[in-house]
């Protein structure tokens, strides 16, 4: 055992007090006989005996008490080799984190932050043996060669790590790390952590490798602490994801500010396309994040890239914010259908689907009948709408699920003749409740329900509507005669986009993996309700093909930097390369099942766009660094039972000598000061229970 204070070693010497008090007391008095001190001359030998046990017992009690007081004081830790088979006269491996994030620019009162993360590295070396071995690695940007080497070559790999403004990619690095440490043959190994107290750091260390670290001397060096105001976008969003060329839609802009004071005289600033959408003055109060809105109408097919730009603010690392919208040339849509032996079948879907091709069409539609659906390859379409089967396939089940799962949307009509059991067996692949049974009569015109609530704030009726923030939304009601009544289950998301006045849903979305099935409970002619002679039923319509047939994420093609970059579309697996900075990065897509998976490490990637392309098709992701990066006063900590293992050493409020002191000393073992904490509660209790219930003055 070793102490970190062990000046505080000379409190022990406080343990004399009491015994010097003792002694006082064992002087004996002078004697003088009175004759009514004859009672106490009937004291047996024993008692008298009990009362010098007690005495001494109490005296060794508070002795070891004091005791413990002061080695509490001289903080003890336990060296690694008594736990984890070291030996401490052997020479010891350090591995070096070293944060080289956007946040490390920032200047405190002792440089930057940077600096000071380096002259930290410098004190490890200084306080390390000359057999001693090192590894350092950073945590943003391309990796330094992480090799076992001496102190002088780990001192020029640091003179060449420089704050970049790429992805943090911290499991992989620290992974990195903690593997070459466990495979060294060193019996020591310490494990230093050099940051800014980054909460996304402390969380990966928490969650990810809480059992690893177990094995390695762990100290986590904090720089010196900067208050800094800052404000930053947050995120991108748009409530609808149905983008088309022609088509208006909102982009939500989120802005927080993440100082301590309020952010004024600051501008956010949309730019699109190189030109600016508008622009608005920021006074957020700190920690709080405001929504701004834009509305951009695409005028043409194809990626739409811009920014989002924050102007006046104190750090300037974090004020542009990235994104890519990607507006389809068509939505394909596959109908199916049973073969119909009727020549005057209408059928109210072709109807809806032709009449737009006269105006901005978006959707290009395929009609197949349910014996041909073999033959076709389903992925290649972004919907599909399953209309008046009276059974959907066993076979088709799980290509179906698939299809979802990976972003695709599904539109079900039932049919009057339907195998109930089969449909179940159907909405159970996506978790979104079952049939139990029908109501109302066919083609009987005979109303037994109505429409009675829609939900007017999603993608399906925004903008649909045109009314006052105080007039109450009326809309012309559908009647309806026949229905399957459908039972849901709170499974998953789930919710009811139109109604009827008793409750049963009329079409209900379920949302599946990346993509969604929306389930109408009425056939799609006028035997089952009146809904088609509505006003409400052409839009509504086209808009549920639409939404269907959408990207899951509105459009908004985005990619954190800090993990390697992935890709799922279509693009020709033999000619797809990536643009970066207007240079070519070739890649091998990987067959993904009707797509190609394309993926690339993006080390050295910073916030902007890359493009995608195969020379026909070209595709655009925005590039943006985690939020993580611009949140400077996060209350994130290491969990407590993790905490047990590392040291924890916070730079700036320490002088240079008292830095090396806890350099010298972290990594080494393990503090036990708390044990003597406890121990020392426990005798001041034990004193008190013994000087109360031990009764030896007793007279027999």
């Amino acid at each position: 055992m070793s102490f970190l204070n062990p000046i505080f070693l000379f409190a022990l010497v406080a343990i004399g007090l009491p015994l010097v008090i003792h002694l006082l007391n064992l002087r004996k008095p002078k004697r003088v006989q009175f004759s009514t001190l004859a009672f106490f001359k009937e004291l047996q030998k024993t008692t008298i005996r009990k009362i010098k046990i007690k005495r001494l017992l109490l005296l060794l009690l508070r002795l070891l008490a004091i005791a413990c007081l002061a080695m509490v004081l001289a903080r003890p830790f336990l060296p690694p080799a008594l736990s984890i088979g070291a030996s401490s006269n052997q020479p010891t491996v350090h591995a070096i984190l070293f944060d080289n994030s956007i946040s490390m620019n920032r200047i405190g009162s002792k440089g930057p932050l940077s600096d000071q993360a380096k002259e930290l590295v410098k004190e490890i070396l200084l306080a390390s043996n000359e057999k001693d071995r090192f590894i350092i690695q950073n945590t943003n940007g391309e990796p330094v060669n992480a090799s076992i080497s001496g102190a002088n070559l780990i001192e020029r790999k640091l003179n060449e790590i420089k704050v970049t403004q790429t992805g943090a990619f911290l499991s992989e690095r620290l992974n990195n790390l903690l593997s070459i440490l466990e495979e060294s043959p060193f019996q020591n190994k310490n494990l230093y952590i050099i940051s800014d107290n980054n909460p996304e750091l402390n969380y990966v260390i928490t969650n990810n490798f809480q059992d690893r670290l177990k094995n390695v001397g762990v100290t986590i060096l904090n720089v010196e602490k900067v208050k800094t105001q800052n404000t930053f976008v947050s995120e991108i969003s748009t409530s609808s994801s149905m983008v088309g060329k022609g088509i208006p839609f909102t982009l939500e802009v989120a802005v927080k500010n993440e100082g301590e004071v309020l952010a004024a005289n600051q501008f956010l600033t949309l730019i699109v396309e190189g030109g600016t959408v508008g622009q608005y003055p920021l006074e957020i109060e700190p920690g709080v994040t405001q929504s701004f809105s834009f509305e951009i109408n695409p005028d043409r097919e194809g990626p739409i890239t811009g920014s989002a730009i924050i102007e006046g603010d104190g750090f300037q690392n974090d004020n542009e914010y990235f994104f890519s919208i990607q507006i389809p040339e068509k939505r394909n849509v596959l109908w199916v259908v049973n073969e119909s032996l009727n020549p005057v079948d209408v059928s109210y879907t072709s109807v809806i689907l032709d009449a737009q091709q006269e105006g901005n069409n978006q959707i290009n539609y395929s009609k197949v009948n349910m014996s041909e659906i073999s033959a076709i390859n389903i992925g290649n379409f972004d919907a599909l709408i399953l209309e008046g089967l009276d059974e959907v396939p066993e076979f088709l089940f799980s290509e179906l699920q698939e299809f979802v799962q990976d972003g695709k949307g599904l539109v079900f009509f039932p049919s009057e003749t339907a195998d109930i059991q089969n449909y179940n067996a159907f909405l159970n692949l996506f978790n979104a409740g079952n049939f139990v049974g029908v109501l109302g009569e066919f083609s009987s015109f005979n109303s037994i329900a109505k429409g009675s609530l829609l939900l007017e704030d999603h993608p399906v009726f925004e903008g649909l509507f045109e009314r006052g923030s105080d007039e109450e939304l009326n809309f012309t009601v559908p009647e309806v005669y026949y229905y399957l009544k459908l039972r849901t289950n709170n499974s998953g998301l789930g919710l009811n986009i139109l109604e009827l006045n008793n409750g049963d849903p009329l079409l209900r979305e379920k949302k599946f993996g990346e993509g969604r099935v929306l389930i109408f409970t009425i056939g799609n002619d006028p035997s089952w309700s009146n809904f088609p002679v509505k006003a409400l039923y052409a839009p509504m319509y086209y808009r549920t093909m639409l939404y269907a047939a959408s990207l899951e994420e509105g459009g908004l093609n985005n990619q954190m930097l800090g993990s390697a970059f992935e890709w799922k579309g279509n693009a020709d697996p033999s000619k797809t390369e990536l643009i970066y900075n207007n240079e070519s990065i070739q890649v091998t897509p990987q067959n993904a099942g009707g797509s190609i998976l394309v993926n690339y490490n993006g080390y050295d990637w910073e916030p902007g766009w890359v493009t995608i392309t195969d020379g026909n098709n070209t595709y655009k992701m925005s590039l943006n660094l985690s939020r993580s990066e611009s949140i400077f006063y996060s209350e994130s900590t290491v969990d407590p039972l993790v905490l047990e293992n590392i040291n924890i050493v916070d730079s700036g409020a320490l002088t240079s000598e008292q830095i090396t002191n806890e350099i010298r000393s972290s990594g080494f073992g393990k503090e036990v000061w708390h044990w003597f904490m406890l121990a020392g509660f426990l005798l001041l209790i034990i004193e008190s229970l013994v000087s109360i219930f031990y009764k030896a003055e007793t007279v027999t």
